[in-house]
């Protein structure tokens, strides 16, 4: 059923119509002769051409937009090549992802050479560049380039092999490296970067001009020291880290106390290439982006989880990571054997509760390639488990024919601490606090925001989620996780804990600051566990706590 058209409205669009095309001339003279649906019709085709022209404009200008080419060299977690699964590569890190957002706000399209940092500054000075990434704004450069506002703060420390730092500290760390070159020892240094005033002068006194050694990358540094081709060598500390957690080192590394040099970063424009009024874009971009937080976002996606990482290297939480995954394990053999599964149900059913929640985790967060086939050492673990309890059953069963794994009496016990069913909460207790931290890291890694509702989820899935689906599997009605146990509440309550800190912190996040918060919430969710095994304290909608029978 057709409706009619308002006249008050048919006029309106003509009267507009007609201004978009003939702006001087009257309606009368534009229309004479045309009755009113061909009217409407001829107004309408011309509107459409209008919003199409709009289109095309608006097509033209992000095609228009200036292209800046800058050089980039492997430097993580600031600068790195990251490859998927296809073979396929994109370039990604803290200082990439703050350039690009910055120019593409401030109508810029940029686009990155991989060379070394000397070679960029050459290219920077001599015009051949437009930008080089995270520069120091030192005086003897701004003759030929510009600087926009900082976006990051540079720390460089002096790293020496493990044992040694106590030896070469002085006062200070630039009276450590004196040290070394005093004692005839060789210093390892990035080629073309700014250490500092007091270092440039250091770096021209005639007496140690033949213990440098100039190096293009990070990793070179390292593997200098490693050989020992050098005694000590100096980088910024975030990225050493990171190189030392690639090259499995970090038993192997230390940093000497103190600072050689810290100094505000900037995006470096050449003179020669980039105006003035096209720098002052890029300083409204970012400050635009410091303002509305997403430079915090930005750090806490790149830089937080390289910190997280070194700290989930550390011997004290990997071994807690072992305690907490053989616990889960064990509780899924005992659960095997007391109904009767085979040695292959007994690995499915101890598998579950120690790697099945990492898995869903990692489904869901997008991980790829998940934990387990990453690093598939926890998945062994869960195998030796079940084997040692295999043998011990078997010994057990062939020396004690009458003997039960559980007898009717033990059930009826109270409860001990140092009792094999104590020592296994304690140790399930540690796998859920360890777990707890793991499944934040996870979400951080996968830039799952918000940060304070999937940090607490993937902790729960993590530490939970694996018990859970091992008591679907045996189609079990009463689900000890979900239905009063107070142990994914846990997880969620100290997992959110975590992750706010992180928030809260954002780029001033320190590795000191990381490993006290993770120390704190690792004993914090410990001892809440036990707490509650000791009081049997029930979920919240089952009401309080009851005293343990």
């Amino acid at each position: 059923m057709k409706e009619a058209i308002p006249v008050g409205m048919a006029k309106h669009l003509l009267s507009k119509a007609s201004e978009l095309v003939l702006p001087n001339k009257p309606n009368s003279e534009i229309f004479a002769g045309m009755k009113l649906p061909s009217r409407l019709l001829f107004a309408s085709l011309i509107r459409m051409g209008v919003l199409m022209g709009s289109w095309s404009a608006m097509d033209g200008a992000l095609a228009a937009k200036v292209e800046i080419r800058g050089g980039w060299s492997p430097n993580l977690p600031y600068q790195y090549e990251t490859f998927n699964a296809t073979g396929g590569s994109s370039l990604s890190g803290f200082d990439i992802e703050v350039m690009k957002l910055a120019a593409r706000r401030a109508g810029f399209r940029p686009t990155f050479e991989e060379i070394s940092w000397d070679q960029t500054l050459k290219g920077v000075r001599a015009g051949t560049l437009d930008f080089a990434l995270a520069a120091t704004p030192e005086a003897s450069r701004r003759e030929w380039a510009w600087f926009t506002v900082p976006y990051r703060q540079e720390r460089t420390a002096l790293f020496t092999r493990r044992g040694t730092a106590d030896d070469w500290q002085a006062e200070t760390a630039l009276a450590s490296v004196r040290r070394i070159l005093d004692e005839g020892g060789r210093v390892a240094l990035m080629r073309g970067f700014d250490y500092g005033p007091e270092f440039a002068a250091l770096r021209k006194d005639e007496r140690y001009l033949s213990q440098w050694r100039e190096m293009d990358l990070e990793a070179d540094l390292l593997k200098a020291l490693l050989n020992l081709e050098v005694e000590g060598f100096l980088a910024e500390q975030l990225s050493v880290a990171s190189e030392v957690l690639n090259a499995n080192a970090l038993n192997e590394v230390d940093r000497v106390p103190g600072m050689i040099y810290e100094t505000p970063l900037s995006f470096m424009l050449s003179k020669a290439r980039v105006s003035e009024a096209q720098v002052a874009a890029l300083d409204q971009s970012i400050n635009d982006l410091k303002a509305s937080g997403e430079l915090d976002r930005i750090s806490r996606n790149y830089l937080v989880p390289h910190l997280l990482l070194m700290m989930m290297q550390t011997v004290w939480f990997r071994t807690f990571d072992v305690i907490g995954t053989i616990a889960f394990a064990i509780s899924g053999v005992l659960i095997a054997r007391r109904e009767r599964y085979d040695l292959i149900g007994a690995c499915v059913l101890a598998a579950l509760p120690a790697v099945g929640g990492g898995v869903m985790r990692d489904l869901i967060s997008g991980r790829s390639p998940i934990g387990i086939v990453q690093s598939p050492s926890l998945l062994l673990i869960v195998f030796g488990t079940v084997g040692v309890g295999w043998m011990a059953y078997t010994v057990r069963d062939r020396l004690f024919p009458s003997a039960t794994l559980i007898r009717d009496s033990a059930k009826e016990a109270p409860f001990r601490w140092l009792s094999s069913r104590g020592m296994l909460e304690i140790s399930d207790a540690i796998g859920l606090a360890t777990f707890t931290i793991v499944g934040v890291v996870v979400a951080i890694q996968q830039h799952c925001e918000p940060l304070w509702l999937w940090g607490p989820v993937m902790a729960a899935l993590t530490a939970a989620g694996g018990g859970v689906l091992r008591d679907v599997l045996r189609s079990q009605s009463d689900i000890p996780t979900l239905k009063g146990a107070v142990y994914p509440e846990i997880a969620i309550f100290w997992g959110w804990v975590y992750s706010l800190f992180i928030l809260q912190r954002g780029p001033e996040l320190s590795l000191k600051e990381v490993l006290f918060v993770t120390i704190l919430v690792l004993v914090a969710a410990f001892v809440t566990r036990i707490l509650a095994v000791k009081f049997g304290c029930r979920s919240l909608f089952l009401g309080r706590c009851a005293a343990r029978n």
